[in-house]
């Protein structure tokens, strides 16, 4: 009876040692499922000590900094194949991001933000930073209105501080970082900038009792934002292993692209262009925030942004410069005066009178509207303070765009990128326009809604 109890004892010694041996290895394991399951979170945490510029390509940069954490569902992996289908869309996108992105990636560092937020304006406008929606957003990070000026965005008859590239990303990043104060969550963050906190907070509050910790596929979201998280997520992971994919990933350089210039003078648009050795079309993309064929200095400097290699050549030629840098002025509308009235007395073209001033050529004027009409060519720089002297500067407001729909026929070999880019608008949003439909046919016509300052230039295009 003893050695079968000595027996007993010496079992349970056995199998207590075995619990006790094989106890490091099950915490080992579980720390290793925990670390699998949020890869992306500990990755950032670990390449955040390491990020810096001496990192050849930007991308590999981006990649360091990722640490949302994953998302798992259809919507995700139709976004991977809806962006992967084409490696055009992926070259298209590297092309539109490559002056912008080392800016933001920048601030998005700075602020100790996951760098996945660095690549939310292909979400939102493609990089596109005179993109207009139908809801009214505008610019690279597509504020609407009410949104933009709450973060001190200027939007009046001269300019729209919305397309601005570095007032809007700060703007932006202000308010997303407010945004995850609120919900604590990147994904939330990202869903709530697209819906609105509060609508967000409410959904929160009314189906999951306030708590922030719910699951993100049990939140009841509009099917556009669960949307536009998924494609963030998705257009991560491509990034994160573009072969993975079967696409592939132009580098971009890991420097600045532009510098910022202070001026203290109007100046027209089209001379500071050329000043800088630039064409226009590359200027305007570094400021498209101006409404008008003139920079007007109102309180304090402007601030100008021209690739790195550009400032001393416009800096040299702006010094050495000895005639007027304008070449419009204000003229207030007179009593039955029409577009066609000023097109001839200031000997300019009709078309060119109304996109300067964000009008259709066909647009009725009233007395006492303010327009910018050409100022006299035997004008010798003294009079640029004649530009300064008008006294409806300081009333000015933005006037409402207004939007027009076009019919486009499609032709063969058209795709819907290639529509967008013909128009300058989203791809997402000519598919709303026509249903979401992703398959075209020959013949088949798609509205397109342009806003009428710049439908003539479109169309023009388009022809």
């Amino acid at each position: 009876m003893l050695k079968i109890k000595k027996i007993q004892i010496l079992m349970l010694s056995i199998a207590v040692s075995s619990v006790l041996l094989l106890l490091p290895y099950q915490v080992e394991a579980a720390s290793t499922a925990q670390t699998k399951k949020n890869t992306y979170a500990a990755k950032g945490r670990i390449a955040s000590a390491n990020r810096n510029n001496n990192v050849g390509d930007l991308w590999t940069r981006v990649r360091s900094g990722f640490s949302m954490s994953e998302l798992q569902g259809h919507e995700v992996r139709q976004n991977e194949n809806g962006y992967t289908r084409h490696q055009k869309f992926i070259d298209h996108m590297v092309e539109q991001s490559r002056r912008y992105l080392f800016h933001i990636v920048e601030e998005v560092e700075r602020r100790k933000m996951p760098t996945e937020i660095a690549l939310l304006p292909i979400i939102e406008s493609a990089f596109n930073p005179v993109a207009y929606s139908h809801r009214h957003a505008s610019g690279l990070w597509q504020f609407v209105p009410s949104t933009g000026r709450a973060y001190g965005l200027e939007q009046n008859w001269w300019h729209d501080d919305r397309r601005d590239v570095i007032a809007a990303t700060n703007a932006a990043l202000d308010y997303l970082q407010k945004l995850y104060r609120m919900f604590g969550d990147w994904k939330l963050t990202v869903a709530a900038y697209n819906w609105g906190e509060g609508a967000l907070k409410r959904s929160i509050d009314e189906n999951h009792g306030g708590d922030l910790k719910v699951s993100f596929h049990d939140l009841q979201l509009p099917t556009e934002t669960k949307n536009h998280v998924a494609k963030l997520i998705a257009i991560r992971n491509i990034i994160a292993n573009p072969s993975q994919y079967g696409v592939k990933l132009k580098p971009l350089p890991n420097r600045p692209y532009f510098k910022q210039v202070k001026i203290t003078q109007h100046m027209d648009v089209k001379l500071a262009a050329e000043l800088a050795d630039l064409p226009e079309h590359e200027f305007n993309a570094l400021n498209p925030a101006y409404h008008r064929p003139v920079i007007r200095i109102k309180d304090k400097p402007r601030t100008l942004l021209l690739p790195v290699g550009s400032v001393k050549t416009f800096e040299v030629n702006l010094e050495n410069y000895d005639k007027s840098l304008v070449s419009w002025r204000v003229y207030r509308v007179k009593e039955n005066e029409t577009l066609d009235d000023l097109s001839i007395k200031y000997r300019v073209d009709i078309a060119e009178l109304a996109q300067v001033n964000g009008l259709s050529e066909y647009d009725t004027i009233e007395e006492g509207q303010t327009l910018l009409v050409p100022r006299k060519r035997n004008r010798n720089n003294n009079d640029d303070r004649l530009f300064v002297a008008q006294p409806t500067f300081s009333e000015l407001h933005m006037q409402p765009v207004k939007v027009s729909p076009i019919i486009h026929i499609v032709q063969k070999g058209d795709t819907l990128y290639d529509i967008a880019k013909r128009y300058s608008v989203d791809v997402r949003e000519l598919k709303s326009w026509n249903g979401n439909k992703e398959r075209l046919a020959i013949g088949q016509k798609l509205i397109v809604r342009l806003a009428d300052s710049n439908r003539n230039r479109s169309v023009t295009k388009s022809s």
